[in-house]
């Protein structure tokens, strides 16, 4: 039998793990000084996205910069600067950030979009809007938001898709109602749009806890139940809006509802209390020559109409009662020329409700980017009429009119006459 086997000597403890382990908690000791380190540091950075969650934009904006001065380039400084110059107004500043460091959130995306809004861009603010609603489809901010960036654009059935979808959202019924309405309202159905602002005022009939003050909620649906000829159902929201807050737009919509209910003397009240409130309004001070005309009072009228003379060239209510005094003193050279202006006015106007509603039916069509190009460079909004004809095809055959708006925003040069366009093409 062979002899049992010497048991082996013990082994002596690996060197080798041993200091593993020791560099290992060294690590973790260096690791946790350079992490701790880097929470404290990152305090005014913190600091700064706290007081944006509570609306502080200046004290934010401010711990921002500081934050960004000790640690230049960033992301995450830059964006809550940016942050802090949207919630300040300052789009232009925010976009420039933006699209140096892009949007790492869809909240980034969000206040990029409202950047946006901010300088009336309103197709680049809808795109990044469409972006978040990708991932957060029922994000209020960016339903609500988008809804105005379409209307903006003319896109009224888009826009009151987003503004349904806003109004099923928990708790947002009534502001979502007026949003729609308002869009309705734009596209030139008064009917549907009623049907929205009566049930924003069955939910609050003081209008409080809406998007826009109460007396202003009144006066937007009282001016829908008037032009769909409700005058007696428009007068109470009309009372109640004064009763909140006098406006000069109360005043005057109630003076033409109780000048339609036949008593002229109230009207004539209550537009000169909308003039005393605003003397630079316009409308008042039409309605009050037209008054004054209806009675024969042809020294009254000129009295109105002196201050509208400056604007008379360009609007034709004003040139027609210029046109209308004329016939009443008789004067056949004013009378003449008057009538001469209007005429060209009304014409001009008749085309431009023409383009109006072929816009509304075909917002994507042609001809309607180019008009509603034209209409924002009309209005001062050169980029965004530049964004709206750069998505418009260029071709080599391109219609006179198209070609000389393009150098038209190229150079923010004279625009071409809407006469250039046709009215057959929508």
């Amino acid at each position: 039998m062979a002899p049992p086997r010497p048991t082996p000597p013990p082994r002596a403890p690996r060197r080798g793990l041993g200091r593993l382990a020791l560099a290992a908690a060294v690590l973790g000791v260096a690791l946790g000084t350079t992490l701790g380190w880097q929470w404290w540091q990152e305090r005014p950075l913190r600091a700064a996205e706290m007081e944006l969650a509570r609306g502080n934009a200046p004290r934010a904006l401010a711990l921002a910069e500081y934050f960004l001065d000790l640690h230049p380039g960033s992301g995450r400084a830059e964006a809550a600067r940016a942050r802090a110059l949207v919630s300040l107004g300052k789009g232009a500043e925010a976009s420039a950030i933006y699209e140096r460091i892009g949007a790492a959130t869809a909240d980034d995306l969000v206040a990029w979009a409202r950047s946006f809004m901010l300088r009336e861009q309103w197709s680049r603010a809808a795109a990044l809007l469409e972006q978040v609603l990708r991932v957060r489809p029922d994000d209020a901010d960016a339903l609500y938001e988008l809804g105005t960036c379409r209307t903006r654009l003319g896109r009224f059935d888009d826009a009151a898709e987003a503004a349904t979808r806003f109004a099923a959202l928990p708790g947002q019924q009534a502001r979502g109602d007026v949003l729609l309405g308002a869009i309705r309202a734009d596209a030139g159905d008064p009917e549907t749009a009623a049907a929205a602002y009566a049930r924003a005022f069955a939910l609050a009939p003081d209008g409080e806890g809406l998007q826009i003050p109460p007396e202003e909620f009144l006066v937007q649906y009282a001016t829908i139940l008037m032009n769909l000829g409700r005058t007696e159902d428009a007068m109470p929201l009309l009372e109640k809006s004064l009763a909140s807050t006098p406006t000069p737009a109360a005043h005057h919509l109630l003076g033409k509802a109780v000048a339609r209910e036949g008593d002229e003397s109230a009207a004539e009240t209550h537009w000169l209390a909308a003039i005393e409130l605003d003397p630079a309004a316009v409308s008042p001070r039409e309605d009050l020559v037209g008054a004054a005309l209806t009675r024969g009072d042809t020294a009254a009228a000129r009295t109105w109409i002196a201050p509208l003379a400056r604007i008379a060239d360009g609007r034709f209510q004003t040139a027609y009662l210029f046109q209308r005094l004329a016939a009443a003193e008789k004067d056949d050279e004013a009378f003449a020329r008057w009538k001469a202006v209007a005429d060209r006015l009304r014409v001009a106007e008749d085309r431009v409700k023409t383009l109006e509603l072929g816009m509304a039916k075909s917002p994507d069509a042609y001809w309607s980017r180019v008009v509603r190009a034209h209409k924002f460079a009309s209005l001062g909004n050169w980029d965004q009429a530049r964004d709206l004809v750069e998505s418009v095809p260029k071709e080599s055959d391109e219609p006179a009119f198209v070609a000389a708006l393009r150098e038209a925003l190229r150079t923010r040069g004279t625009l071409p006459s809407l006469d250039l366009v046709p009215l057959d093409t929508h």
